[in-house]
């Protein structure tokens, strides 16, 4: 008998980056051609950002990158660092290493416009994997394939806070087939302070490594990729409305989100 706790999740529409991050492919319906900025600063780690333009939502081509932008990251104590391109629009710092204790300022010229955005980042939140619910074949059902679903438990912080959750087979992301789109983040209005048995959303097999990686988001961040999903999974056919733009913390009209997040790991390998 498996022994867990529901949690609500927001499941969003998604592409992998190559550093294993989570970014949206922002091509909106009907709207005019906006400045993307994809913007995160974690703990212990540099800088890093995408800039792109929207593409026409109809038009199946790649979607358009910006290389050329110049862009500075700054903190509360005077320091600055300017990011460097390393392909595809992505940016990356040298100087600058996320901290909980600063406050983040963001400048972004591109195509002769400056967005900027300020971020913090929120202190993590630790967390212990404590045990694995497995679940029979003859158990199976559309939530649960046959396998291993390890287990956490951990006391949030009083007040709001936010979290995105990332899960890892073998040192590697774990995409599922039919759920490469998916992310997970939560809002402690949901989950409350306590959780104790949540366990991951995908199975694990004997010999496995399994790995959970806990986000605690801003709220800017948490608004963001929220209404993004509501608007993508709200589609409702070919001819749908179309979605609204959604809340950025960028000046200037850019579409995106400037985001400062801490993370906790922890491992499990999938024993008898």
């Amino acid at each position: 008998m498996k022994n867990s706790i529901t949690l609500v999740f927001v499941i969003m529409t998604v592409i992998v980056t190559a550093s294993c991050t989570k970014v949206i492919d922002m091509n909106l319906k009907d709207v005019p051609v906006k400045t993307v900025i994809q913007a995160e600063i974690l703990t212990d780690s540099f800088a890093l950002v995408r800039v792109t333009k929207t593409a026409p939502y109809l038009e199946n081509s790649p979607t358009p990158i910006i290389t050329n932008a110049f862009i500075v990251i700054s903190d509360d104590l005077g320091a600055k660092d300017t990011l460097d391109h390393i392909g595809d629009g992505y940016y990356k710092g040298d100087i600058i290493v996320g901290n909980t204790a600063r406050v983040y300022n963001l400048s972004v010229d591109a195509d002769g416009k400056v967005y900027t955005a300020t971020t913090t980042i929120p202190t993590g939140v630790s967390f212990v994997i404590t045990g694995r619910n497995y679940v029979s074949a003859t158990e199976a059902n559309r939530f649960h394939k046959e396998g291993y679903y390890p287990t956490i438990k951990t006391t949030l912080p009083p007040g709001d806070s936010y979290y995105l959750f990332k899960y890892y087979k073998n040192d590697s992301l774990y995409v599922p087939e039919g759920a490469e789109d998916d992310i997970f983040i939560s809002d402690s209005k949901f989950i409350g302070t306590e959780i104790d048995g949540y366990e991951t959303p995908y199975e694990y097999q004997l010999g496995d490594v399994a790995r959970i990686d806990i986000y605690r988001i801003t709220k800017e961040g948490y608004n963001f990729y929220n209404e993004l999903s509501a608007q993508l999974n709200n589609d409702g056919g070919f001819f749908s409305t179309p979605p609204a733009n959604t809340s950025t913390n960028f000046s200037n009209g850019a579409v995106g989100v400037f985001l400062g997040a801490s993370r906790e790991t922890e491992s499990l390998t999938i024993v008898p």
